[in-house]
């Protein structure tokens, strides 16, 4: 009997351990980098891209629920994208758009040390008001422009919808949520996440958008909805986890 269908040249089946070391790879340097950047940049050299538009946008706090989004965006396509030559290219896309904004932070830094919002107002008997200084306390004020946070979460949708479109719909919807959360948390300047999206965007054109895997089944591409079920698993789990450190009392402002 004939198979229902045949599978393309450009289809190769999941390899969980080379993704395992692409995700911890790209984890690593971007945080590792990020980190590196933000830490050792000069103050003096670093400028500002307020603009009337930032000033006109207020601070919201509550809107930290879903920039806290930021921290997990990176690993959507391991939950959605199952090609591995997809998914090589995916994080192909990752590594350039990751590497190019880190050179870009340490040559032109941007600060937000003006932008953030008064932190003695904040009350830190509420999760989201707690949330917003812990976030200024750990995140270095300087590596802005483009916007990382924009970019990853732009990028990921973008490569789930390539793998299956439903799912980069869904996706794109938590990057435009989370696009506009970090001017509401005063975290980045509009242009700032304006710069990420418009990096996102040919990085995905020029690496994923060109994949192709003819007669491949949807099957083949994509996990079923199990991978963004189990994505927002992991996106909770991250939620609950800053909730536990907020009844325990943590407080790293005061060290």
């Amino acid at each position: 009997m004939m198979p229902s269908h045949s599978s393309g040249p450009g289809v190769l089946p999941s390899r969980p351990g080379e993704k395992l070391v692409w995700v911890l790879s790209l984890l690593l340097l971007c945080g590792g980098g990020y980190y590196l950047v933000g830490l050792t940049t000069d103050p003096n050299r670093a400028t500002t891209l307020e603009t009337a538009l930032d000033r006109a946008i207020p601070l919201v706090p509550a809107f930290m629920y879903i920039y806290a989004g930021i921290y997990t965006a990176l690993l959507y396509p391991l939950f959605v994208v199952r090609c591995q030559r997809l998914f090589r290219r995916v994080a192909l896309a990752y590594l350039t758009v990751i590497a190019l904004e880190l050179i870009c932070f340490a040559v032109f830094p941007v600060s937000a040390v003006e932008l953030r919002g008064d932190v003695s107002q904040l009350d830190m008997r509420v999760l989201h008001e707690w949330g917003l200084r812990l976030n200024y306390t750990l995140d270095p004020p300087y590596n802005l422009f483009p916007s990382l946070h924009v970019s990853i979460a732009i990028l990921a949708a973008l490569c789930a919808w390539k793998a299956r479109p439903v799912f980069g719909v869904f996706g794109m919807l938590g990057a435009l949520a989370i696009t506009v959360s970090v001017c509401f948390v005063k975290q980045h300047f509009a242009v700032d996440a304006l710069a990420g999206a418009a990096l996102a965007v040919p990085a995905w054109w020029l690496m994923v958008r060109p994949y192709r895997a003819e007669n491949a089944a949807a099957t083949e591409l994509a996990y079923s909805w199990r991978g963004p079920v189990g994505y927002l698993a992991v996106y909770a789990g991250f939620i609950g986890s800053l909730y536990l450190a907020f009844r325990a009392g943590w407080a790293p402002w005061e060290g």
